[in-house]
């Protein structure tokens, strides 16, 4: 067996790191070849303590180097009670533990997203420094940080969640978790990173790619407060690109004033004329539409829904009331699939089955697609044959399983609705809007439990396509 020997270089590697439990001064792991250090200081929520003063990290800053660069998101959007991305290296401070405008933060629900910091031409830095203040999850901050020149052959900008590569130019320059293992995680934090062989970089890019703090509800994305970049030289002023300014965010209203969509294109202008005179027509007519089919009482629909048109990966996703599609896939569906899935999404906005109780059960992930594809398939658009025995036919070897999720269990459901209960899919979102599904539920609309409604389903779709 072969024994790996560590040499100095690997341990000048490591990153060195200070606890002081008092000030809550904690480890961080580091994961890059340059002799970085990682300071992380917790100070707990204490109304005689000045906000953000620390020992060892510095005070934030309004004339850091990083007030002057392009901060930029790449991936993920922003919350909506979140603060533009200047609030980020605007040098101002959040004065409460609970400002939602004065910090940035991901929408409710994502899995965070990537930040990138543009200087212009390369910078040596003193040292990067990150904030962020909340009573509660989203105080702690979970990232880490590249950095890039710009200047390396085969140089790439990271783009649709691949992850930043050597081979295209980006160092990895710190990993950060500031978690506390024990005790309460809300309060003020601040990061230092620095060189403890010199400067960081030269770096034109810095790269923050955040995860939320915690999963177990959707409020785990941080509150940062500010980013500090401070340079070698203090003459140093950036100079990035301005942004080429795309189409401003329009507001379209349902002809009764009751809906509002405000759709922003400004990162995909070439989808303009397709969106206003093919999309917007149906989300005004559908959306009404939708929040009829799933009215629960008691509970009014959003009425306010904002669609996000950008390059991405994968089709369209939803956080509380924004749709984040991605503008590649729906140019290359204009003609085909795409109206159909900002439908499925719409369906996703009216859902809002993260307010429902908490101390209710999660519902189950394949009626949350479910639903959105039985009424995309066979409501909104039955004439495409996506999902019934037209579609089944297609497939290879189909997964008959009423919980597979998306089409085939919009296919049971469909079932379901012509043989026992037409109006099961408003009662079946009623019931997990507001909490009260369980298995008893199949029972009492059908007669049938879930198990013997699955079973009979399979059993006489496998019939119908064995037919010719």
């Amino acid at each position: 067996m072969k024994t790996h020997r560590s040499s100095r270089a690997d341990h000048r590697t490591r990153a060195r790191v200070t606890r002081a439990l008092a000030w809550g001064l904690v480890a961080a792991p580091l994961l890059t070849g340059r002799a970085a250090q990682v300071i992380v200081e917790h100070q707990p929520e204490d109304p005689s303590l000045p906000p953000f003063a620390f020992r060892r990290v510095p005070d934030p800053s309004a004339t850091d180097t990083a007030t002057r660069a392009a901060f930029r998101l790449l991936q993920g959007e922003a919350d909506d009670n979140s603060g533009p991305l200047t609030v980020l290296h605007d040098g101002r401070i959040p004065t409460g533990p609970d400002e939602p405008q004065a910090n940035f933060f991901f929408a409710a629900g994502t899995e965070g997203g990537r930040i990138l910091v543009d200087f212009g031409r390369p910078a040596l830095l003193r040292y990067i420094s990150t904030y962020s203040r909340h009573p509660n999850t989203r105080g702690p901050q979970v990232y880490t940080l590249h950095g890039a020149r710009d200047e390396e052959p085969g140089f790439r900008q990271p783009a649709d969640g691949r992850n930043p590569s050597e081979h295209e130019g980006w160092t990895l320059i710190a990993t950060v978790d500031t978690r506390p293992r024990t005790g309460p995680p809300g309060g003020r934090y601040g990061v230092l990173i620095t060189n403890t062989e010199g400067a960081i970089g030269p770096f034109r890019y810095l790269l923050f790619d955040i995860r939320p703090t915690e999963r177990d509800d959707p409020f785990g994305n941080t509150f940062f407060s500010e980013v500090d970049a401070v340079s070698v030289d203090p003459g140093f002023v950036p100079t990035p690109p301005a942004e080429p300014a795309g189409p401003e965010p329009f507001t379209v209203r349902t002809p009764d004033g009751r809906f509002a969509f405000t759709l922003d294109l400004s990162r995909a202008p070439e989808l303009e004329p397709w969106i206003r005179q093919k999309l917007v027509p149906v989300i005004l007519e559908w959306y009404p539409k939708l929040t009829e089919m799933l009215a629960v009482e008691g509970v009014e629909p959003p009425d306010h829904v904002r669609l996000v048109f950008r390059p991405g990966r994968g089709v369209a996703a939803t956080s509380g009331t924004r749709i984040v599609a991605n503008s590649r896939w729906i140019e290359r569906e204009r003609d085909g699939e795409a109206v159909g899935a900002i439908v499925h999404e719409l369906v996703h906005v009216i859902q809002q089955y993260g307010r429902r109780p908490r101390s209710s059960a999660p519902p189950p992930g394949w009626l949350v697609e479910g639903i959105p594809d039985y009424l995309r398939w066979f409501v909104f658009e039955p004439q495409s044959h996506g999902a019934d025995l037209v579609w089944l036919r297609r497939q290879r070897s189909p997964r008959l399983q009423h919980d597979a999720g998306y089409r085939i269990s919009a296919n049971f459901l469909d079932w379901v609705v012509r043989r026992h209960d037409p109006d099961l899919v408003r009662h079946l979102n009623a019931a997990l809007r507001l909490g009260r599904y369980g298995p008893s539920f199949w029972k009492e609309r059908t007669g049938h439990t879930l198990e013997e409604l699955a079973e009979t389903w399979r059993r006489e779709t496998e019939q119908a396509l064995a037919q010719p």
